[in-house]
């Protein structure tokens, strides 16, 4: 059987960035292959156990349109999603976050068939070997558990959250000292919950102190207890756990892994006792991946700046906007450090071009960012906004014959009005 090895786009990274830069591409007509090393997409979205997207709207309305609105929208009106307003976080009651909270399986299937019907080829449980960007074209070298195969392409996305295929083409990154690097969480979701008297506890003066509690027993690595009840079940997840580890060491990540799941069950013996709503509840499911906050970021033609958040610049190239303010876990005092920026701020597209590429971008959590900036765009609704527009952007490059790094601000600005207006 003859298979294609050429597309317009191969996107390294099936995560919640890659997926939605995938859908947008392939439906503006570009062949589209998603090299992805899980089974299935979305990554931190649908694997990490994390069951609301923060900052999905903006002062109590949805900030998002295009795609990332058509599956929100669908996620509603199935039954298995629903925006909450200023909830406040648990680690610091004052910060209030629009969320939208919802069942991450379902997406699972969702993101698929959306990828699937727009055409994109997947290549699922494949890991990247080496890739090249020439003058007139990409080469990917990638290998599953049988094969080692080769596509080429016009364009590359790098969605891998950290670098990985930027790195491997030669370009420069930027990494996080080991001893900075944000803490790490492994997710996991209790059932058969009596959610009325949890919601109830929830937001009654007792979480504080049951936090409290927790820490001084040492029960809770953080000051954080964080239950997200998951539309249309009994289930709550739970973002408690807290390990440091070099996410590039691999002996140490590994350690730290078992050193978050060694936390669960102390936690949930503890929230069993302590937490109204909890006692019948049992351990449905531990995340199969850890979710690491932090990852390599690329060298960009812009580094995006905490200041360009706060003063909310208008970029002519912007191509995402956000609202989520700077949470930096820090590993040193253990708490989480928060900064409530003033509005929705922007990202540009020069921050997607990593320095000495041309026909490659970076899209999600890797691209051009300072650490603070970082701290706030890194969360998922950003990222698929990011996703979706530098889908579309290489579309654009696709239809005037030019690399990535010659579209100009004001084609590429006409070009996101219109696919975001639809």
């Amino acid at each position: 059987m003859h298979h294609q090895n050429h597309f317009d786009l191969v996107i390294v990274g099936g995560g919640t960035a890659g997926t939605f830069s995938a859908i947008a591409a392939a439906r503006e007509g570009l062949s589209t292959a998603v090299i992805e090393k899980n089974s299935y997409l979305g990554g931190m979205a649908t694997g990490s156990g994390l069951t609301e997207m923060n900052a999905a709207g903006f002062r109590e309305s949805p900030l998002y349109k295009g795609i990332e609105k058509e599956i929100f929208d669908e996620m509603i009106a199935e039954g298995f999603a629903e925006y909450h307003f200023a909830v406040p976080m648990s680690s610091n009651k004052e910060v209030k976050i629009d969320r939208l909270r919802y069942n991450p399986e379902m997406l699972k299937i969702l993101l698929e068939t959306k990828a699937t019907e727009s055409g994109v080829t997947l290549f699922y449980q494949a890991e990247l070997d080496s890739a090249e960007e020439n003058e007139d074209g990409c080469i990917v070298h990638a290998r599953s558990l049988y094969e080692t195969f080769t596509l080429t392409s016009d364009y590359l996305i790098d969605a891998t959250g950290n670098a990985d295929l930027i790195r491997k083409l030669g370009c420069e990154t930027i990494k996080t000292q080991a001893d900075k690097q944000l803490v790490s969480t492994l997710m996991f979701r209790l059932s058969n919950v009596d959610l009325t008297k949890l919601d109830a506890f929830i937001h009654s003066e007792e979480l504080g102190k049951i936090i409290q509690e927790g820490y001084e027993a040492g029960i809770l690595k953080g000051k954080i207890l964080a239950f997200t009840p998951i539309p249309g079940t009994k289930d709550v997840s739970l973002n408690v756990t807290r390990a440091k580890f070099d996410y590039e060491d691999i002996r140490g990540a590994s350690m730290g892994l078992a050193e978050a799941r060694r936390q669960i069950l102390p936690v949930y013996h503890f929230v069993q006792k302590r937490v109204p709503g909890m006692e019948a509840s049992y351990i449905a499911n531990i995340a199969s991946v850890i979710g690491v906050r932090d990852g390599r970021r690329i060298q960009g033609q812009y580094m995006l700046t905490l200041d360009d958040l706060e003063q909310m610049t208008n970029f002519e190239d912007s191509i995402a906007c956000g609202c989520y303010p700077m949470d930096i876990h820090d590993p040193v005092t253990n708490s989480v450090i928060w900064k409530v920026l003033p509005g929705v701020y922007h990202i540009p597209y020069r921050s997607l071009l990593p320095k000495g590429l041309h026909r490659t971008l970076a899209a999600g959590k890797c691209l051009g960012a300072e650490k603070k900036a970082f701290a706030a765009i890194r969360v998922m609704p950003i990222m698929m906004n990011v996703g979706e527009s530098a889908g579309y952007a290489v579309a654009l490059a696709k239809c005037e014959k030019k690399k990535l790094d010659e579209l100009t601000a004001a084609s590429l600005s006409q070009c996101l009005t219109d696919k975001y207006s639809r």
